[in-house]
């Protein structure tokens, strides 16, 4: 598995599409700071984008993406006022309104979540907007814009089944759109970038793929293609961080996983992700979070209502 799909799975990427619409001129949403990560694409015509006092004009087929939540403002010219959302949700989810006009834009809006429990320093990485452009012609992404069409259908059918499709084509889209948006961007630290180099990719993906197992420098290096000093300098100055120290931090985050997803007992959760030691994955569990694994368990268990 990919570093990034690891990523993705073990943070429980899911999407909610609310509606596909034609937004009749003049409109505005003021979207206020949220724990999900809001999502606007513009199907037709265009509109104004407001962030952190700064304005940017999307076109059609242009994509903006919150991954923290942050608050933001749409509207379709910079002199229209701008609603609250939560006061404006209601009459869009339901399909009711005016009638639309020559001016009006098309949108497509839902939004991303993760759960935040097992937060992955990838995530952290990105910065409060991702703006994709031109999703019909995306160069890194050639599905995006099939998967608009077709989310688009889904997402103004109401046959069964219909909000389910539209929802897993969205995470499909998150996907695909980050993808685009990485290789636009191509960052250089991070492990965003460590992602995006041919060399410590391989490395990442060996770590996801076998954090169980026994891994090394030298198994680390000859997966990169390189000289053990080589892949560590290269890698700590990609990633501000050494490949020992990631791999651990993979491995205690596995661990909070099955923690909390499972009633192993802490010996089979420590093995599991290469502990053969209790006392070792205690000590680097603590380092790492704070808290012991016993304890960890029980605060997420005790936040999760009965049943659930």
């Amino acid at each position: 598995m990919d570093a990034l799909s690891a990523v993705l799975r073990m943070v429980r990427l899911r999407a909610c599409i609310y509606f596909v619409r034609d937004m009749p001129a003049p409109w505005g949403l003021d979207i206020p700071a949220q724990m999900t990560g809001p999502f606007h694409m513009v199907l037709a015509g265009r509109c104004l984008m407001e962030r952190e006092g700064e304005a940017v004009w999307l076109e059609a087929g242009d994509a903006a993406i919150f991954p923290h939540g942050n608050p933001h403002c749409l509207r379709d010219r910079p002199d229209s006022p701008a609603q609250p959302a939560a006061q404006v949700m209601p009459a869009l989810l339901s399909g009711s309104g005016p009638a639309t006009g020559p001016a009006a834009t098309r949108m497509l809006c839902g939004h991303f979540e993760i759960d935040r429990r097992f937060d992955h320093p990838v995530l952290r990485e990105l910065p409060p907007s991702l703006i994709v452009r031109n999703v019909f012609d995306a160069r890194h992404a050639p599905g995006l814009g099939q998967i608009v069409s077709l989310l688009s259908q889904e997402a103004e059918m109401s046959g069964p089944g219909a909000a389910v499709i539209a929802d897993r084509m969205g995470e499909v889209l998150f996907v695909l759109a980050l993808r685009s948006w990485l290789a636009d961007q191509a960052p250089r630290e991070g492990l965003l970038a460590a992602m995006a180099d041919v060399r410590l990719s391989r490395a990442l993906d060996h770590i996801h793929g076998h954090a169980g197992q026994e891994i090394d420098l030298e198994t680390l290096a000859r997966v990169a293609g390189m000289s053990r000093t080589a892949f560590a300098l290269r890698f700590r100055d990609v990633t501000g961080t050494t490949p020992a120290a990631y791999l651990t931090e993979w491995r205690l985050m596995q661990a909070r996983e099955l923690l909390a997803g499972s009633d192993l007992p802490m010996a089979e959760i420590a093995d599991r992700v290469g502990y053969k030691s209790d006392a070792s994955f205690l000590r680097a569990f603590r380092r790492i979070f704070g808290d012991s694994p016993g304890a960890f368990r029980r605060r997420i268990r005790d936040a999760v209502p009965a049943g659930e």
